[in-house]
């Protein structure tokens, strides 16, 4: 019986598979075999004892049915792991976690865990970005309304818009390089963090062990990996997902039909809107991004209640954990892949969008402003004049450019020049530039990730 929606709905199964329940056992055995194997160098235990722990790890023959009914017995799920590696091994069974706690395979595998699905998760960062970047470079010169507090503003391109959208996510693929090297750690001291049953070579065995992995280590544990790293990692994934929340609901406004100016992709030949009203062509895909980036968010909260323990360690984090870690892994790679699809397919009216421009002038209200200072008016009485005059516009229901001609208001000044102060394809200041130089930073930093993951491979 399935319950969890991860189980059937959400989620890709490359994904998935690194924190299924047999993928868990694999990475907590490899620990076990690392272990053995940096002790057996030091000669903590015999060499052939450490070699025969490793093989029988890398057999496969520990079978989860059996830790199961093990785990029956014991009422401790690592302990249940333990006691079939031993069967496994042999005379050499004697040695399994020697000197080892729960914890230190417990957050080792999380380590482990955490640095195969970091390794995809910049890859889904660097996908999304190139799509962003592809819609900066076609639309840089595609003419929008601005808004502002919901309302029309002065004018902007479509492609600055997505060019906005791709620095904040080039930020976020820069946080998640950046503090992986705080978050990708382990731990092998024992119960209370002092490697006392390892003795003087406590901190090289776990020097070793980390060397392997490819991953750093607690420099000061007690029983566990100090859970702010936990924290952070949980905070750069629910700020990632704050800005796809905040893609999204821009697709979400922009699809209104009032707005019209993009929307999603909608199969014409079978997607279904409504169940009730067949018209209806909904974004389903970016209220689907919202509400599970609502749900990411959420999950910070217990992890930080859990990073609160007593002295050193209790196990109220253990079952939140189970949770909060793939639940938030899985759920921000489905929700970053599907926003890259989203974007990828997006339907951008650029007609609409200059209707929509040109079809309320009051949005050109700073051009006219620059226009009239332009031509020797006091920027405040400029902003004043403006502002009267579109009062009494709305009154008349005049367009601004209209009530401006009638008026008089300004006969000093040009028919030519008011006429050009409201063409809105005149006031996007430097919006190209940014475009290009945004372009420019993605792309070079799509490349050093591209790199940062070669040598991060999955082991």
């Amino acid at each position: 019986m399935k319950v969890s929606p991860l189980e059937f709905r959400y989620g890709r199964e490359e994904v998935k598979s690194i924190f299924s329940e047999e993928s868990r056992l694999h990475y907590m055995l490899k620990v076990e075999g690392v272990i053995a194997e940096a002790e057996g160098k030091l000669g903590i235990i015999p060499a052939k004892a450490a070699a025969n722990i490793l093989a029988t790890v890398d057999s496969g023959k520990v079978d989860l049915q059996r830790v199961k009914e093990l785990e029956l017995k014991t009422r401790h799920d690592v302990m249940a792991i333990v006691n079939a590696l031993t069967e496994k091994s042999g005379d050499s069974g004697a040695y399994v976690h020697y000197g080892a706690t729960s914890q230190d395979i417990n957050d080792t595998a999380t380590a482990m865990q955490l640095r195969d699905f970091i390794r995809i998760m910049v890859g889904d960062i660097t996908d999304l970005m190139e799509v962003l970047e592809k819609q900066v470079k076609k639309h840089r010169n595609t003419v929008m309304l601005g808004r502002t507090h919901g309302q029309h503003a002065s004018p902007i391109t479509f492609g600055l818009k997505m060019s906005v959208f791709l620095a904040e996510t080039a930020r976020h693929l820069e946080r998640v390089m950046e503090t992986s090297k705080r978050i990708l750690v382990i731990k092998v001291m024992g119960p209370v963090g002092t490697g006392a049953f390892l003795g003087k070579d406590a901190l090289k065995v776990q020097s070793l062990v980390a060397d392997n992995l490819g991953l750093g280590f607690d420099e000061a544990s007690t029983q566990v990996v100090i859970r702010d790293r936990y924290v952070e990692y949980l905070q750069v994934i629910a700020n990632m997902a704050v800005s796809l929340e905040k893609f999204t609901t821009e697709i979400r406004n922009l699809q209104r039909p009032e707005i019209d100016e993009i929307s999603e992709y909608f199969e014409e030949t079978g997607q279904v809107g409504s169940s009730a009203m067949p018209s209806k062509v909904n974004p389903v895909d970016s209220e689907n991004v919202s509400s599970l980036c609502r749900f990411i968010r959420a999950l910070v909260t217990p992890e930080m209640e859990s990073a609160v323990m007593w002295h050193e360690r209790d196990l109220a984090n253990s079952a939140v954990e189970r949770f909060v870690m793939p639940y938030s892994s899985i759920l921000i790679d489905y929700v970053l892949t599907k926003t890259a699809g989203i974007f990828a397919s997006l339907k951008v009216n650029s007609e609409k969008m200059m209707k929509n421009l040109t079809g309320d002038d009051f949005s050109m209200s700073e051009s006219i402003v620059l226009m009239l200072t332009s031509e020797g008016y006091p920027r405040q009485d400029a902003h004043e004049a403006v502002r009267k005059a579109s009062i009494e516009a709305r009154k008349l229901g005049k367009s601004l450019r209209e009530y401006i001609h009638s008026s008089g208001q300004f006969s000093g000044i040009s028919g030519e020049k008011i006429d050009n102060a409201f063409d809105p394809r005149k006031f996007l200041g430097v919006s190209g530039e940014i475009c290009d130089n945004i372009m420019k930073q993605s792309a070079e930093l799509r490349k050093k990730a591209e790199e940062w993951r070669k040598v991060r491979g999955k082991s």
